[in-house]
């Protein structure tokens, strides 16, 4: 029953390694890596981002435009975290299967004591059943125990056998999996430092936008028309009330309506 049950975990893990291997190329065709060279630069984030101009025109566009790049790169970290927790979990498999063939390395370690005891009782019966036949002289009996030690010795060959048969595919499946375990390390770490970086930049995007709104004075969570643009009357409305040691000048188009304003200490 050892045997066999041996014999089926060791199949299983050979089919199980053979199925990550499919899995781990899978996410690298995906390109998950390259996604780095999606990510927009510094510098574009600055030109889309940064600006010295306070107008209803240039806030909605800084606004969409920080709201678009903050999807973008969100996506794109939600697609390296997805990456991560698959190859996490292909890790894990090869990683139970490391356990399980260090299992079956102490079970065989077991097997094999109990082996060369049966080899040692084996090698001895054939002189006790000459002795034997010495004294009882009876054909039937030594006959049959003479088969009895035959099997007992072509068992334990096969015991032998399955046991040097085991222990080099033990070997060979812990060495298996050890190399995709190693590719799957280094995929999580690179991919994990593409996120480092999203963080990075991330921060970078969130100091320009409210670097931005502090220029402006605008608030983080700025009132917004129907339309999705900022309403600025409602914005210098606040300054006014809220400043009282600044000015705040309207700035009107052909049309008389607001499109800006400027500030000015007292």
């Amino acid at each position: 029953m050892a045997v066999e049950a041996i014999r089926n975990l060791l199949n299983q893990s050979d089919k199980a390694i053979f199925d990550v291997k499919n899995k781990l190329k899978e996410e690298k065709d995906k390109g998950i890596s390259k996604v780095k060279e999606q990510l927009p630069t510094q510098e574009e984030i600055t030109s889309q981002v940064k600006s010295n101009v306070c107008s209803t025109e240039t806030a909605g566009a800084i606004d969409k435009n920080f709201n678009n790049l903050k999807d973008k790169v969100n996506g794109i970290k939600g697609k390296l975290d997805e990456g991560i927790k698959k190859l996490q979990s292909l890790k894990a498999k090869l990683d139970k299967i490391t356990e399980w063939m260090g299992k079956i390395s102490k079970l065989l370690v077991a097997l094999e004591s109990i082996i060369l005891l049966c080899d040692i009782i084996v090698k001895v019966l054939p002189k006790a059943l000459n002795f034997l036949s010495g004294l009882l002289a009876n054909g039937f009996a030594i006959k049959k125990l003479s088969d009895l030690i035959d099997k007992a010795k072509s068992k334990v060959e096969n015991f032998k056998a399955s046991i040097t048969s085991f222990t080099k595919a033990v070997l060979s499946i812990t060495a298996a999996a050890s190399i995709p375990g190693l590719l799957i390390d280094a995929a999580i770490a690179a991919l994990q430092k593409i996120i480092n970086f999203i963080s990075s930049l991330m921060s970078v995007l969130e100091q320009l936008y409210l670097g931005y709104l502090a220029q402006c004075n605008l608030p983080a969570d700025p009132p917004i028309n129907a339309d999705g643009s900022l309403n600025l009357g409602l914005i210098i409305d606040g300054l006014e009330q809220n400043e009282k040691t600044e000015i705040i000048e309207k700035i009107y188009n052909a049309n008389f309506e607001t499109i800006g304003y400027r500030r000015y200490k007292v």
